[in-house]
């Protein structure tokens, strides 16, 4: 008997080991995913994926099963344990099944996210090991994401202090090099595009140091700091992003900026925001960061770039655009894009209009490019070395799209993310392609555009009916309001497919046709992983 009790002792340990590891890698997965940060975490939430969230096994159906087993009498333990033993099989079957359609969440592994992990399952085993109260183990499983949330939370006081530090040694770092020139780039969208060109165009003359990759958040920037040796560069760039109003006001006051690009304010991130004179306001705490001997540069088109220019401290300031209206002291003109790359005229103030030649795709490249111009003129850069620099510039920079083959079918990668803009750009690329050639856009919609949200989609729907043949959406959340603006005018067909299994077999079919597919913003991993060629 005392076997049999250790054999089921045994198999309930191990039972609950998996699910709790699955349980908890998959709700760290979605931390990680919202940064860790409860504004993020909160509107997730109010998307159709957050509720989707909400109502799935682990979180719902799990849950009334639980909170009725835990009201039910018990007087035989060896009966609760076989219950025990019942539904943590239960969620083994729901796991292997995920595990088999390649459907498990878990994160990325670091060290934050892993420390997350075992202090979760320190509290729930802690808990039981202090009560010694088998029936217990209903309410701790049917409380697994608010423990992980407690632990999230609770790690949140150390993350604090550790950020201010680590943000205090990178200041005192880089002020070490008091010779070493800082550019700032921030904006709704366009900041990686900048940056890449801007470096490459400054790399012609200077040694540059810049953020790598879509790193962009003061802890991000900071580590990057103090990671790097500084003495011998001469222009350090760094892009800098913000969730909330007085982020980028810590960035600058760690960097010090002497040039400040604002690329444009649209409503990105409006839902975390709440208005877009928040949005605005945050943009606008790296130009006010800027001194009086240093450089200012904004898109004239945009209105809220421009709108308080005349409160800067900074005297040199400069414009560009490509509305006369908007009476920029930089004037873009005469823009044609294709597959070969994209070619301008630019012309500043009374000076002749000079032609740009660049390899990189998209139209929308020339407002991403006219700013590092801008700078490098600053710099003291030759207008040689300057147009060198823009016809040597890398197309395949994170952020940028990528065009490639997937057998018969075109790809165009603009997966990295998505704005009303961008989206837009991303659109007139796709119509560049023959009209013989099958269009189709798959995306997934645009997040955090707040109370816009519907209405953005909306006027996206009826862009894409004008181009596209095919509109696939892959979530929820988006798809009402982006099949209202597809309509039926122009017979574009429309699609949800919301299994990633489902999506991977219908991009598996277009392979051998002759069609030219758009990835707007992110896509199921697997799926990417199959256009690439990645096994």
């Amino acid at each position: 008997m005392f076997d049999t009790i250790r054999t089921i002792n045994i198999g309930i340990a191990l039972l609950w080991f998996v699910s709790a590891l699955f349980d908890y890698s998959k709700f760290c997965y979605i931390w990680q995913l919202k940064q860790y940060r409860l504004d993020i975490f909160r509107d997730f939430l109010t998307t159709q994926q957050g509720k989707l969230f909400l109502f799935r096994y682990p979180m719902l159906w799990r849950s009334i099963i639980l909170i009725i087993v835990s009201f039910l009498p018990f007087n035989d333990l060896l009966l609760l344990k076989y219950i025990l033993i019942g539904t943590f099989l239960v969620d083994l079957g729901y796991n292997t099944r995920a595990l088999i359609s390649r459907q498990v969440q878990r994160p990325s592994i670091t060290v934050k996210a892993l420390g997350i992990i075992a202090l979760s399952f320190v509290l729930e085993w802690g808990i039981f090991l202090y009560t010694k109260d088998w029936a217990l183990i209903f309410v701790i499983i049917l409380l697994r994401f608010i423990v992980i949330t407690f632990v999230v939370m609770v790690l949140q006081i150390p993350t604090i202090w550790t950020k201010k530090i680590i943000i205090f040694l990178a200041k005192k770092k880089l002020q070490k090099y008091p010779n070493i020139t800082v550019v700032g780039i921030t904006g709704s969208y366009g900041k990686t595009s900048v940056k890449e060109f801007l470096s490459h165009i400054l790399g012609q003359k200077y040694r540059i140091a810049k953020t790598e990759k879509n790193i962009n958040t003061e802890i991000g920037i900071a580590k990057y700091i103090l990671t790097q040796d500084f003495s011998d560069k001469d222009i350090f760039v760094c892009e800098m992003g913000a969730y909330r109003i007085g982020e980028i006001a810590i960035i600058c006051k760690m960097v010090q900026p002497k040039i400040g690009i604002l690329t444009a304010v649209n409503e990105q991130h409006l839902s975390l925001f709440g208005s877009i004179q928040n949005i605005q306001t945050a943009k606008y705490e790296l130009l006010r960061a800027i001194p009086e001997d240093g450089l200012v540069i904004t898109n004239a088109d945009n209105p809220y770039c421009i709108e308080f220019l005349k409160s800067l401290t900074c005297q040199n300031i400069q414009t560009f655009g490509t509305e006369k209206e908007s009476d920029p002291q930089c004037i873009i003109t005469d823009i044609s894009s294709g597959a070969n790359g994209t070619t301008y005229e630019w012309q500043c103030a009374d000076e002749d209009s000079v032609r740009v030649e660049t390899p990189v795709i998209g139209a929308h490249h020339a407002y991403n490019i006219t700013p590092a111009m801008l700078v490098a003129r600053f710099l003291h850069m030759s207008e040689v070395d300057i147009l060198t620099g823009c016809k040597t510039l890398p197309t395949n920079i994170h952020g940028s799209y990528k065009i490639y083959s997937y057998g018969k079918a075109t790809i165009i990668d603009d997966s990295y993310n998505a704005n009303p803009t961008g989206f837009k750009s991303a659109l007139d690329v796709l119509a560049k392609f023959p009209s013989d050639m099958r269009r189709i856009v798959i995306t997934r919609g645009m997040v955090e555009l707040g109370e816009k949200s519907a209405q953005i989609h909306e006027e996206i729907g009826g862009e894409i009916a004008f181009v596209a043949d095919g509109l696939v959406v892959i979530t929820k959340d988006f798809f009402e309001p982006l099949f209202r603006g597809v309509g039926c005018k122009y017979h574009t067909q429309v699609a949800l497919k919301d299994n990633p299994i489902d999506l991977l077999s219908y991009v598996k079919a277009l392979k051998q046709e002759r069609v030219v597919i758009l990835l707007e913003n992110r896509i199921p991993l697997m799926v990417h992983n199959e256009l690439r060629g990645i096994v």
